[in-house]
C-alpha cells in the first residue's frame, strides 16, 4: 500500500494547489501553541508530548481504520496524511518569488528571498554568481526535507512514521524561528533519522549526477558518521551537478539554481523507481 499511497500524495500535490489548511505546519504550529499554553516549553515534557501525541493519534486512527470499509477508509489515511506532511507551500511561494525577482534584475529582493528560504536574517555570500548557486543547494535540501525524507518515511514505517518525522522537522524549524526553545534532544533525534535516509538521497545524486565527480564526495561520507544531513546531502548534489560558485553572467546566476532543482527532481524518480522495483521483486519472490 506504501509505493501505491506515495504515487498518488505525488500526483495530489504536483496538480491540485492545495491551501495554507493541507499543511502540516499549519496544524501542527496550532497544536503546539495550544500545547504551550498549558505546558512549559522550556520543560522536558513538552518536546516529548508534542512530538508523541501526533504520531500517537494517527496510530489510533490507522489502527481503527484497519478493514473498515474492504481497506478503502485504510488507504484514504495512507493518502490524506502523508499528503499533509509531503511538500511545502512555504518555501515553493519563496522560490516563484526568488525566480520573479533574479528576472526582474531585482539584486536586493532576491538576497531577502534567498536568506527567508535560508531561515536567516542575512544570507553570507560573496558575488551574485555564488548566490544562485546558494539557492539551489537550499533547495535541494528542502527537497530531501519534504520529500525525499517523506517517501523513505512512508516505506519504512507508514503514517505513523511520516507524522513523527514531520513533527520532529517542524519542531526544529520552530526552534530556528525561535518561536520555541532549542532542545538539544530535538536536534540527536533528527540527526538520527537521517541518518541512513540522506546518504540512501545522496547515493541517489551520485547515480543520475556526475558520477566520477559525486562518487568521491559520498565515499568520504561513509568515513564521517558525525557529518550533518544537509551537509552530505548538499555537498553531493553540488558535485553532482558540477556547480560552480563562480560564473561570467552579469547578475544573479538563475543557471546553477536551476540545474539543481531539476537534479533533484530526477533524484526523486529515481527512488521512487527504485522503490517500485523493490516491491515488484518482493512481490513475485
Amino acid at each position: 500500500m506504501a509505493l501505491f499511497s506515495i504515487l498518488i500524495v505525488l500526483l495530489l500535490e504536483r496538480t491540485l494547489e492545495l491551501g495554507q489548511r493541507w499543511q502540516f505546519e499549519y496544524w501542527f504550529n496550532k497544536f503546539s501553541q495550544k500545547l504551550a499554553s498549558v505546558f512549559e516549553p522550556t520543560a522536558l515534557l513538552f518536546p516529548v508530548l508534542v512530538l508523541t501525541l501526533p504520531a500517537l493519534l494517527t496510530y489510533g486512527l490507522v489502527t481503527l481504520a484497519s478493514g473498515l470499509l474492504f481497506g478503502a477508509v485504510s488507504l484514504l489515511l495512507w493518502v490524506l496524511i502523508p499528503l499533509l506532511c509531503v511538500g511545502c507551500l512555504h518555501y515553493r511561494r519563496l522560490y516563484k518569488k526568488y525566480l520573479l525577482s533574479v528576472c526582474h534584475q531585482d539584486i536586493q529582493g532576491s538576497y531577502h528571498v534567498a536568506a527567508d528560504l535560508a531561515e536567516l536574517d542575512m544570507l553570507a555570500v560573496e558575488d551574485q554568481a555564488m548566490l544562485g548557486a546558494k539557492v539551489g543547494r537550499l533547495l535541494a535540501w528542502i527537497n530531501y526535507r519534504f520529500y525525499c525524507a517523506i517517501v523513505l518515511m512512508m516505506v519504512i514505517g507508514g503514517p505513523v512514521a511520516v507524522v513523527f518525522y514531520a513533527s520532529v522537522r517542524q519542531i526544529e524549524l520552530l526552534a530556528k524561528r525561535q518561536a520555541l526553545p532549542q532542545v538539544a534532544l530535538i536536534e540527536k533525534l533528527l540527526f538520527t533519522l537521517d541518518w541512513i535516509p540522506a546518504r540512501i538521497v545522496a547515493l541517489g545524486y551520485v547515480l543520475v549526477g556526475n558520477f566520477s565527480h559525486a562518487i568521491p564526495v559520498w565515499s568520504r561520507s561513509i568515513f564521517q558518521p558525525k557529518l550533518s544531513a544537509y551537509d552530505l546531502v548538499t555537498s553531493v548534489a553540488m558535485a553532482a551537478e558540477q556547480v560552480s560558485h563562480s560564473s561570467s553572467e552579469p547578475g544573479v546566476c538563475m543557471q546553477s539554481t536551476c540545474r539543481l532543482v531539476h537534479l533533484a527532481k530526477r533524484n526523486l524518480m529515481l527512488l521512487l523507481a527504485a522503490i517500485s522495483l523493490s516491491t515488484i521483486f518482493s512481490v513475485f519472490m
